[in-house]
């Protein structure tokens, strides 16, 4: 003890983890906790219950030291160790006393402390020693307990085991226990011992004092004594210890230091925070700001002096705007003012936020930390979350929303030093609980004001309770579980009834809103063998047990329910995995014209099976040279720079096989395809894995061709097990670009080939096949090109078939036609037959050929279908060449790239009427090698023209006769040109003013008259008439096509958003009014009892808001349209 303080105290914790587990085994009334490690055998209510009175505070004592001494730095002193061996004395003395068949030999023994040892011949271990010895005995314990269970008795023998005990148990019980336990002591120790963690130490009277002396108490003195009073470095008492016996209930002191606190506030005038405790259950009572609470320790001195300063400095929430910059949305912010109303109306200091995956909970709750950071109700923030990438994740987030913060991932960094965002794992923040710096813990109970949960739900509080009890802050969970599906223990963690979250804003809220896409299903013709046991059938209770005994937290498999030698061999095996393969690449949904398999995460079983899918995939599509398909799991030291390659849209992986990495709050819009390659058997973790795919993407399949739904490819029966039911997706699977390329061509060779008409309908269409010869000049022909056009289609289509690799999957069952295509010679004389075979068989299959730039191979889509068009004089011909024109045009505008500017001539040349009057197929194919290589230069916002919609392919062909006039003129491409002319001069002074509803003068509108119709792109009034109609007049025609300022509009509305005065769904409907002000520039005040509006209450306008105010909202909206003249009441302005 005195040569090895650090051994003893190992050794006494060792003795009483013995003691315990001897009680176990013997005392039948103990019910075994899952967990067998000595925390969780203490802290089960039977053994707790079991002990005397008083007893406990002495056992935590010694796990708790003990737990120092192997796992700390900091120096273990002699008196620790003392004083554990004394607590330790105590217990075996109860344990002797209880269980004991002959408890008189006990006698009136007490501690005595004399008879130990000064000295020892023992040498002294040290902490990396007493690891060492602990792992040595754990290992020497299972053998044991191995053994054990082969020697163990018979039931009957057991039997009477237990009843001889109970019989000495209960005997022993009927005599006085007249032993002094030396609670007084063990109090004192306990309470000084939390008060040094928390760096008040006894030996500065400046900081604490004891036994300080009061006057003004309510008895016939007038005087007191408070236990202990903290100070600050004002001399002013921060807070007071009422400490009572540990046998007795802390509350007993509770009133008395509330009288003591009363005394020191009239003397110092600064009321202390209030602690009363029995030292193993200790209660803090800021009675200025809440009712009480238990905490598991006391608050650093810079910790009370935040809390005294909060209770004069801490701002209203609800009169302060939030920051729309970081979460603008209207339901991020009414989740905000819901939460910020219970912090400061109820005096909650719990809050339970349910958000679709996909809704933006990290920016939500960064705008709520801004928000409580700027009215100083916290200085300090945990963001907790169960994954390395959900932290890089929200890091970034704060980094990028909130750069007044000093984010720290502490996972990267144990510095924490300037930090006030820290954000960790619940494991890393749990092991760090016990990091000192000398006897002080570095993260105190009262540390951090804010914690935030991501990801809230049964099996994390299962896990790391102890960590969300641990620390005294306002507690904020984060989830995408629907409400209804959130068990009851989630919503006692917060303090909640069940079903009744803090706010909600769920998938199928999300989705008619327009901020999330719905899933779909596809069916899947695999038939899987899975237990008949549902899930859905058990009642809670049974689900609870159901889970807690064969849930892997980890993973959320059952692997005990299914037999795991046929999963293994279904999961494992070539052909299962190249169908699954075969239906992803050939029904899942496609990017870039639909060559390109979107974005997608196949959910494998585990790192083996992930791997084996990769293998398969590499084999059935080498060309992609192993980038396509990655394995993104905790097995590749830099998964985290393959999740930033996956994140970002057009670059490799495509497809990411995942085991639990992307399972839950990965951000990655593009997403369009999940497939479930594993059985998933826990509906929280099932839920999240779908909220992969739920996020917007606009422009994803091109410009305005946004992500509206994603697929989902269910392999092993999880939407049977959890008995939900997906719509399955009926939309047609459209061609592919490459396909529609292949028919195109195939049609053009076969145009070409065709005997010349004896009277052409148009000047297009007589020329002659013969007259089809490319420019086979060096500088206008493309490395493979040959001179003739016809002879250039065949070489490319040959080429389509000849690079087909043999092993896909997709073309193994094809050969037999391929193998036929493969030589050359073979397309020189094409039947009728072949041709159909060829645009039904092979034209959708994949070819080995390099990746080209998708908007190239959608100009030389444009270009053929115009070729096509001129040949067969077809009426799409004028708008097909309106598109070409278009996209010159926009090329026109960047002269200053080096590989334009040798085309330039053409590109201005292309775009007049007479270029195109003679027009030939030959010019068309000349043009298109010169400009397929440029088109990527295009604006994304202006590459419309190039791309070519699906309907082409898919919609019904119709007859129609061909105009005659052949002007030039597109009102299409006048109203576009006009409209990009105008968004163009937001900063001509007359524009500006109608954006911002500011009254035009007479000098204004001549101005704004004169500046739009001498423009050369609205050539003249009566142009723009003609396109525009004269039934709008000129102000409304701007603002319907520019908008309304927001800054102006929330100007206006002012009064509805500062939050003083209204209440969330009052912001939230103001908001909505905004938000198609801003979009359309005007608004039928009639809206306003339509939804949305009437989803905030049926009445809209009228249910929310009293008369006076609603007449005010209407008046408002009703300025901002006769800013633009137009009134809705009458007939003439609809």
């Amino acid at each position: 003890m005195y040569t090895s303080p650090r051994a003893s105290c190992f050794y006494a914790r060792f003795t009483l983890e013995q003691a315990a587990l001897w009680l176990y085994e013997n005392d039948p009334y103990l019910k075994l906790p899952h967990d067998n490690g000595l925390g969780a055998l203490i802290h089960e209510p039977t053994f707790k219950e079991n002990l005397k009175p008083g007893l406990f505070p002495k056992i935590r004592l010694i796990q708790k030291q003990g737990n120092h001494a192997v796992h700390q730095e900091r120096e273990v002193k002699a008196v620790d160790a003392l004083r554990l061996v004394e607590e330790l004395f105590h217990f075996l003395y109860w344990l002797c006393r209880a269980y004991g068949a002959n408890r008189k030999s006990l006698g009136d023994l007490s501690f005595d402390r004399t008879l130990i040892p000064k000295t020892s011949q023992d040498p002294q271990l040290s902490k990396a020693d007493l690891q060492k010895l602990e792992a040595e005995r754990a290992q020497a314990d299972a053998l044991r307990r191995i053994a054990e269970d082969r020697q163990r008795k018979t039931e009957a023998e057991l039997a009477a085991a237990h009843a001889e005990l109970a019989a000495i148990r209960q005997k022993n019980e009927q005599i006085p226990d007249r032993h002094d336990y030396n609670e007084a002591e063990t109090r004192h120790y306990l309470i000084d011992h939390l008060l040094a963690e928390a760096g008040w130490h006894l030996k500065n009277p400046q900081s604490i004092r004891t036994e300080v002396e009061v006057t003004g108490m309510p008895n016939a003195s007038g005087g007191g004594r408070v236990d202990y009073v903290l100070w600050g470095d004002n001399g002013k008492p921060l807070a007071l210890i009422e400490a009572k016996r540990t046998s007795s209930s802390p509350d007993k002191g509770k009133h008395q230091a509330k009288l003591y606190a009363d005394c020191l506030e009239t003397e110092y005038q600064q009321r202390p925070v209030i602690f009363y405790t029995n030292g193993y259950e200790t209660w803090l009572w800021d009675d200025r700001q809440y009712p009480p609470r238990q905490v598991q320790g006391f608050l650093k001195k810079d910790e009370l002096d935040r809390l005294i300063f909060r209770r004069h400095h801490r701002k209203p929430l609800h009169g302060l705007p939030l920051e729309d910059a970081i979460a603008g949305r209207t339901y991020q912010k009414e989740a905000i003012r819901r939460l910020t109303e219970g912090f400061e109306e109820q005096r909650n200091r719990k809050a339970l936020l349910v958000m679709a995956t996909g809704t933006g909970k990290t920016r939500t709750a960064i705008a709520l930390v801004e928000l409580l950071k700027r009215a100083n109700w916290v200085q300090r923030v945990l963001f907790l979350a169960d994954r390395t990438a959900l932290l890089t994740q929200a890091y970034r987030a704060f980094q990028r929303y909130l750069p007044t913060v000093t984010p720290l991932n502490l996972l990267e960094s144990k510095s924490i030093e300037g930090a006030n965002v820290i954000l960790s794992t619940y494991t890393t923040m749990l092991n760090a609980l016990d990091r000192t710096v000398g006897d002080q813990r570095v993260f105190g109970v009262g540390y951090f004001d804010l914690v935030i949960v991501d990801e809230a739900h049964r099996s994390i509080y299962q896990k790391y309770g102890a960590l969300f009890d641990y620390f005294d802050s306002l507690l904020v969970g984060l989830t995408a579980t629907p409400r209804s599906e959130l068990d009851r223990d989630t919503y006692g963690v917060f303090d909640l009834q069940q079903g009744v979250p803090t706010f909600a804003y769920e998938l199928n809220d999300a989705v008619k809103d327009g901020y999330l896409v719905p899933p779909q299903g596809v069916n899947v013709p695999f038939k899987f063998l899975r237990t008949g046991l549902k899930y859905q059938d058990l009642s809670p209770d049974e689900q609870q047990e159901y889970e807690e005994k064969f849930l892997d937290d980890e993973t959320g498999e059952l692997p005990t329910i299914i037999n795991a030698g046929a999963l293994n061999k279904w999961l494992f095996n070539i052909n299962t995995v190249d169908q699954a393969l075969e239906i992803l690449m050939a029904r899942g949904l496609k990017v870039e014209g639909g060559d390109r398999l979107g974005k997608t995460i196949i959910f494998a079983r585990n790192h083996k099976h992930a791997a084996f899918i990769v293998e398969r995939f590499d084999h059935n599509y080498p060309k992609d040279r192993g980038h396509f398909a990655q394995i993104i799991d905790s097995h590749n030291a830099y998964a985290q720079s393959l999740l930033d390659d996956f994140a970002t849209a057009d670059q490799d992986p495509m497809i990411a096989v995942s085991v639990d990495m992307l399972d839950t709050g990965v951000d990655v819009p593009e997403v369009v395809n999940l497939v479930f390659f594993k059985p998933v058997f826990s509906r929280v973790k099932f839920n999240q894995m779908i909220g992969r795919g739920t996020r917007l993407c606009p422009d994803l399949f091109g410009l305005g061709q946004d992500k509206t739904a994603f697929l989902v490819f269910d392999l092993c029966g999880n939407f049977d097990y959890f008995e939900q039911t997906l719509k399955e997706t009926a939309a047609k699977i459209p061609q592919s670009l490459t396909t529609r390329l292949v028919k195109h061509r195939l049609e053009l060779v076969t145009l070409l080939s065709t005997p010349e008409p004896e009277q052409p309908s148009t000047v297009r269409a007589a020329e002659k096949p013969a007259a089809y010869v490319v420019d086979d000049s060096p500088a206008n022909l493309q490395d493979t090109a040959p001179p003739r056009l016809r002879e250039r289609l065949l070489d490319l289509l040959h080429q389509h078939v000849a690079t087909m690799p043999p092993d896909n999957f997709l073309i193994r069952r094809h050969w037999q036609q391929v193998e036929a295509f493969r030589e050359r010679d073979r397309w020189n004389q094409l039947s009728e037959g072949d041709r159909e075979m060829i645009a039904a068989i092979l034209a959708p299959l994949p070819n080995g050929l390099p990746r080209e730039d998708a908007l190239a191979k959608q100009f030389d889509l444009l270009c053929l279908k115009l070729q096509l068009a001129i040949l067969k004089a077809a009426a799409s011909y004028e708008r097909l060449r309106d598109q070409v024109r278009d996209t010159l045009s926009q090329l026109e505008e960047k002269p200053d790239i080096p590989m334009i500017k040798p085309h330039l001539a053409l590109i201005q040349a292309a775009q007049v009427e007479a270029w195109w009057t003679e027009i030939t197929v030959a010019a068309v194919e000349d043009l298109r090698l010169k400009i397929r290589e440029l088109v990527k230069f295009i604006d994304r916002q202006n590459q419309a023209p190039i791309y070519t919609d699906f309907a082409d392919e898919l919609g019904e062909i119709q007859d129609v006769t061909v105009p005659t006039q052949q002007t030039g003129f597109s009102p299409y491409q006048y109203r576009k040109k006009v409209e990009a002319y105008i968004r163009a001069q937001q900063d001509h002074v007359a524009i500006a003013k109608l954006r911002r509803n500011l009254p035009l003068t007479a000098m204004d509108l001549n101005t704004l008259e004169e500046m739009l119709f001498s423009a050369q792109a609205l050539e003249s009034r009566d142009r723009f008439e003609q396109v525009f109609g004269t039934e709008k007049s000129l102000k409304r025609l701007i603002r319907e096509l520019v908008g309304l300022d927001r800054n102006a509009a929330k100007q206006a509305f002012g009064r509805y958003l500062e939050g003083s005065t209204f209440n969330a769904t009052q912001i939230r409907f103001v908001e909505t009014i905004i938000d198609l002000l801003t979009q359309n520039g005007i608004m039928n005040p009639g809206l306003l009892y339509e939804p949305p509006f009437t989803d905030s209450h049926p009445e809209g306008l009228d249910g929310v808001f009293a008369d006076t105010d609603a007449d005010k909202i209407v008046a408002i909206i009703r300025t901002f349209n006769q800013g633009a003249d137009v009134d809705f009441n009458t007939a003439a302005a609809s």
